[in-house]
């Protein structure tokens, strides 16, 4: 005859709990309880889904919200912790989060944000709107939708005020995670960053003190106005991003680099270099180039645009500095979150660009003529 194991563990645990559960209440000179056997489960968080390999999660990560599903996907509940200024759980490198349910199985989803939901809501700037799985409803209803407007050309303008986007994590258990009967079941879920730094640099070789960040238009148009519950990307609408931040720096002259503390060399001015930030959502690489993310630049003062490329395909041109992990193109992009772009212009057009990931000073040069 086959013995079931599991069935005589769940046994002998039950026995053991009601024995010590019976000794406890028997004894009549007993003034501590002693502690129920734990059970349900506890989730653990990671942040290394990105080009360093390290686990940043207790110092980016300063809110998570982790709803929670039956194993067919059926919303249960929903548990929320943030970081404040009175106290930083989430620092912790011991921080999990606790669900105390019966044995089952169960999937969840987890948004993470720099913090608490409610407190990103209450600054200015464009936000990415919750909605969020109810009683009867499924994994599905969960999405986060960018706060954004229609143009009269039938585009959207994301409105930041002037202010950078909440970051924002995601993170998905879509293998049902079995809960037995008094333990404590322990699952641990990656977070992938789906807002992204983009800073532009314009520098003219032909003309370098005459370049004025103010003399060009800059946008990106890019169709991931919501990211749905499994971080796939809705892309019905076309946004158009514009810098949260612009302006112009100089180059040092020959003076100012022979005064500075501890020069060991002079350079020569080059002039003036002009500058703008974006964040935007999560870029995806399609295998149709029309769909990409298109940087633009405009001169205002000729109307002439010039700079216009796949910015999808630019920032992945990366990744042959990661070889060695076989990035594709798309984990290139979801594991990158700060890039760096340096367009060097002759006259109007764009001679080479650097491109660069600043957390790991990875850069490659790229002529026009290579795109």
């Amino acid at each position: 005859m086959k013995i079931n194991s599991t069935f005589w563990k769940t046994i002998s645990r039950s026995l053991f709990c009601l024995l010590t559960g019976s000794l406890a209440a028997s004894c009549s000179m007993m003034e501590e309880d002693l502690p129920e056997c734990p059970q349900g489960l506890e989730i653990h968080f990671l942040y290394n889904y990105n080009l360093e390999r390290a686990d940043m999660f207790n110092d980016h990560v300063g809110a998570v919200t982790v709803y929670l599903f039956d194993e067919s996907g059926n919303y249960l509940m929903q548990q929320s912790c943030a970081n404040t200024s009175a106290s930083a759980p989430l620092r912790a490198n011991s921080y999990s989060m606790h669900f105390d349910v019966a044995p089952g199985k169960y999937k969840y989803l987890v948004v993470g944000w720099q913090k608490s939901y409610e407190e990103c809501l209450r600054t200015s700037g464009a936000k990415f709107r919750l909605t969020e799985p109810s009683t009867g409803k499924t994994m599905e209803a969960l999405s986060l939708t960018l706060d954004n407007n229609l143009r009269a050309d039938g585009m959207y303008d994301v409105n930041n005020d002037g202010l950078t986007l909440d970051t924002l994590w995601h993170g998905i258990q879509n293998d049902a995670v079995e809960v037995v009967l008094d333990e404590v079941t322990h699952d641990t879920v990656s977070l992938v960053r789906d807002t992204k730094q983009i800073n532009i640099t314009l520098r003219d070789i032909e003309l370098p003190s005459e370049t004025d960040i103010n003399d060009y238009e800059m946008v990106i148009y890019d169709h991931n106005a919501t990211i749905n519950w499994d971080n796939s990307v809705d892309e019905t609408k076309q946004l158009v991003y514009t810098p949260y931040n612009t302006w112009n720096t100089e180059d040092k002259t020959d003076d100012e680099t022979e005064s500075a503390a501890n020069a060991k060399a002079t350079t020569t001015g080059t002039g003036r270099i002009a500058h703008a930030d974006f964040m935007t959502s999560r870029i995806i690489y399609h295998d149709r180039i029309a769909d990409d993310a298109i940087l633009s630049v405009t001169n205002k003062n000729t109307g002439v645009e010039i700079i216009r490329v796949n910015l999808a395909d630019l920032l992945s041109r990366l990744r042959t500095s990661a070889d060695i992990h076989n990035y594709s193109e798309q984990e290139f992009l979801d594991r990158g979150y700060d890039y760096g772009l340096t367009f060097y212009l002759q006259g109007d057009r764009w001679k080479y660009v650097n491109v660069e990931i600043s957390t790991l000073s990875w850069a490659r040069r790229i002529q026009n003529e290579e795109l």
